[in-house]
């Protein structure tokens, strides 16, 4: 796998995320990946996950019912709407680690006070709710929204997730 290789699957998901799977340059970047056609929704499921756990990605297609966001406005109930890409850091969930760019610049190193350096305050933190411990702090990306997903309370970045704002 070369780095320019992976590096446009961080360039080409932001410029894909909110189409549907119709679209066909979102079938030709998830045909290059070996994730078209995608698994249909199941019974009940709103929700597909096209996961590659060798590559440390994985993402996530809602129906577009189940969407507040104006990309999914006029779509046909059930249509698949990219709506989220997530990056993996090694080891989590069976995942290897991404190793291509992340977005806003994010180094799986970083540390929380690292990035609220660099990036400012965030817009939103989530927290456990019975330790008060740190578990993810979200910014936004244009249309678009990054969330750095904490172990421990924020002793190294588990996952970041890039998505519809």
């Amino acid at each position: 796998m070369t780095r320019s290789f992976i590096i446009d699957i961080l360039t080409t998901s932001e410029r894909l995320l909110g189409r549907s799977a119709d679209d066909s340059e979102l079938q030709s970047f998830l045909n290059t990946l070996n994730m078209w056609p995608l698994s249909p929704f199941g019974t009940d499921e709103f929700r597909i996950y096209a996961e590659d756990k060798d590559r440390g990605i994985c993402l996530l297609f809602k129906d577009s019912a189940t969407i507040k966001h104006q990309v999914a406005a006029n779509k046909i109930p059930g249509t698949p709407i990219f709506s989220s890409i997530f990056f993996y850091a090694d080891g989590v969930e069976g995942y290897h680690a991404y190793s291509g760019q992340l977005p806003l610049g994010i180094n799986w190193i970083d540390t929380v006070s690292r990035l609220v350096s660099r990036l400012g305050a965030p817009q939103h933190e989530i927290r456990n709710n019975k330790t008060g411990q740190l578990r993810a702090q979200k910014w936004p990306l244009g249309h678009l929204s990054v969330t750095v997903v904490y172990v421990a309370g924020g002793s190294s970045i588990e996952r970041v997730d890039l998505g519809l704002y």
